[in-house]
């Protein structure tokens, strides 16, 4: 009863913190709503290597927004069990979904490096993933090529359910927090870039395949404007792993 007792008041703690961030974020900008596909893998090779993959689909098919796709591929070094670190390439585009939105199609070429570190404890799994991009963006309309860097960090959190009762073991809690900085100030002119705050339930089909639905607050830094955008998007997540650390957690553990 009292292990019951101290998650419940960890889930409440946690609710109210991202509660508060959330209603503060959302006093920056009149909102925007829209939607996210994503699908990520990560397929071991060896005991030491892997390949990376991922995939987005955001805003398809919606009117008066601003659509995007990204592919994003890499490499895989596992140092151990619960860490990693990762390089590849992403190819990203841009574009208006309609002529009521004014914008320019953008097409950027990005090299990225990443390092993930992994840790559990008896009720939460934490992910801590630290990641820089090199951007290569090209403008299609004007012609005008950028070049800028970039910081990343995420902070991921899993709440299995099955701590709550064997028959939610499939089931489980995803929250996470992730922070974007301009090394440059070519793409925004501001030192902050994004942050995007998510919340979502997922569904465990095995220990390499899960599904999780849920809802991200994004506030993204607007050129030459004091106040940035401010986006609601319900996404939807599709992970398949092929190795041990990419496989959160167990569903045949009670």
């Amino acid at each position: 009863m009292r292990c019951f007792k101290r998650i419940a008041l960890s889930a409440w703690s946690v609710f109210l913190l991202l509660t508060t961030v959330s209603e503060a974020q959302n006093q920056v900008r009149p909102q925007s709503f829209g939607h996210w596909f994503s699908y990520s893998g990560d397929h071991k090779i060896n005991s030491r290597f892997g390949v990376h993959s991922d995939f987005s689909l955001r805003n398809y098919f919606l009117t008066n927004s601003v659509e995007q796709s990204l592919v994003r591929v890499g490499i895989n070094h596992y140092l151990g069990k619960l860490s990693m670190v990762t390089a590849g390439y992403a190819y990203a585009i841009t574009l208006p979904s309609d002529d009521n939105v004014a914008g320019f199609v953008v097409s950027e070429n990005r090299l990225w490096q990443q390092l993930i570190l992994r840790h559990r404890t008896y009720q939460l799994f934490i992910e801590h993933r630290y990641r820089l991009e090199q951007r290569f963006l090209e403008n299609r309309d004007t012609g005008v090529n950028t070049f800028d860097n970039r910081i990343r960090y995420r902070f991921n959190a899993l709440f299995p359910f099955y701590n709550l009762s064997p028959s939610l073991r499939h089931y489980f809690l995803a929250m996470n927090n992730e922070l974007f900085m301009n090394l440059g100030r070519s793409v925004s002119g501001q030192f902050f870039d994004r942050n995007r705050l998510f919340m979502a339930v997922g569904y465990q089909w095995s220990p390499k395949f899960n599904v999780q639905l849920g809802y991200m607050n994004q506030v993204v830094a607007v050129s030459n404007m004091l106040t940035p955008d401010v986006n609601h998007l319900v996404q939807v997540n599709v992970s398949f792993n092929m190795d041990e650390l990419g496989s959160l957690f167990n569903t045949a553990k009670p």
